[in-house]
């Protein structure tokens, strides 16, 4: 009779071998398996690798007034931010994305708007080359 606590040795080792036989192309491809409404935006986006980077993004609405929030940026691009907004944005509104100590602090323009279950993706591409942004070409 085998013992419990041999079987579940045996079930740890082969998880470990598992784990080191994953080769790095379905490592990305989980990664862009991402079940968020970002997730699935992000898959459109070559390259994208996932980060958390808490940003303010302000919007201007239809009547001209600034539109603010916090949100995080979950996927990035050396061009593009890809985040979950509750502003009403749209395709080529204008946004500024801004983070706390402020190494970001830049233009961009809505290029990809997802919705889904009343959750929306965002997808913005810098306007001009960002400095020191954490994702290089």
């Amino acid at each position: 009779m085998i013992s419990s606590v041999a079987v579940v040795r045996g079930a740890r080792r082969r998880r470990k071998n598992l784990r080191t036989s994953v080769p790095p192309e379905a490592a990305v491809a989980s990664q862009a398996a991402d079940p968020s409404p970002v997730g699935r935006l992000a898959q459109f986006f070559p390259g994208a690798t996932p980060v958390r980077m808490p940003v303010r993004v302000t919007g201007v609405s239809l009547r001209g007034r600034s539109l603010t929030e916090q949100s995080v940026v979950e996927y990035a691009t050396a061009q593009e931010v890809l985040f979950a907004s509750g502003l009403p944005l749209e395709f080529d509104d204008h946004l500024r994305v801004e983070n706390a100590d402020g190494s970001l602090a830049a233009d961009a323009t809505v290029v990809a708007v997802q919705y889904h279950d009343g959750k929306t993706a965002v997808a913005a591409r810098f306007v001009e080359k960002v400095n020191h942004w954490i994702i290089q070409p």
